[in-house]
């Protein structure tokens, strides 16, 4: 498959984002304003999608790499291995809603992501889990299409 090929699982997701959004605090308020550009390439023989984050949060920059692939077909799900400038690792799970929106989950935290139809914006909204019962509204952020990636070889 090409980054063209709209069969891809990720095939609308492929491509340079303009990010914006904010970081809510815990009463759901705007807290810190998020910048920056998401982009989203496939490697070469088009099994895994390499996801580079470049953000600012308020006066703070974040950046990570992220591989998305090993598709698991019985529990329809794609691993998301994220390594982060700090030095941290997380581990995460892709799976296709119903709607076709996506949720990115693991323990603690979970992001639906929905690309919309003009295919040139995007929204997520993100969710950190408050023990002991409840998942608070965490990110809302906005991306907006910069061009579209091609493999990388």
């Amino acid at each position: 498959m090409s980054a063209a090929d709209p069969q891809h699982p990720f095939a609308a997701l492929l491509g340079r984002w303009q990010t914006t959004g904010t970081v809510l605090d815990d009463a759901g308020a705007p807290a810190v304003a998020v910048e920056g550009t998401d982009e989203y390439e496939l490697m070469v023989g088009d099994r895994w999608v390499v996801h580079r984050v470049d953000v600012r949060l308020g006066p703070d920059r974040a950046r990570a790499l992220e591989l998305i692939g090993d598709h698991d077909p019985q529990a329809r799900t794609w691993a998301m291995h994220a390594f982060d400038a700090d030095g941290s690792y997380s581990l995460m799970r892709a799976s296709r809603r119903p709607d076709g929106s996506w949720l990115f989950a693991a323990d603690e935290v979970r992001a639906g992501l929905r690309v919309h139809a003009d295919g040139r914006s995007m929204s997520a909204t993100w969710e950190r889990w408050m023990p002991p019962d409840r998942w608070l509204r965490w990110m809302d952020l906005r991306f907006e299409r910069q061009n579209v990636c091609q493999p990388t070889g």
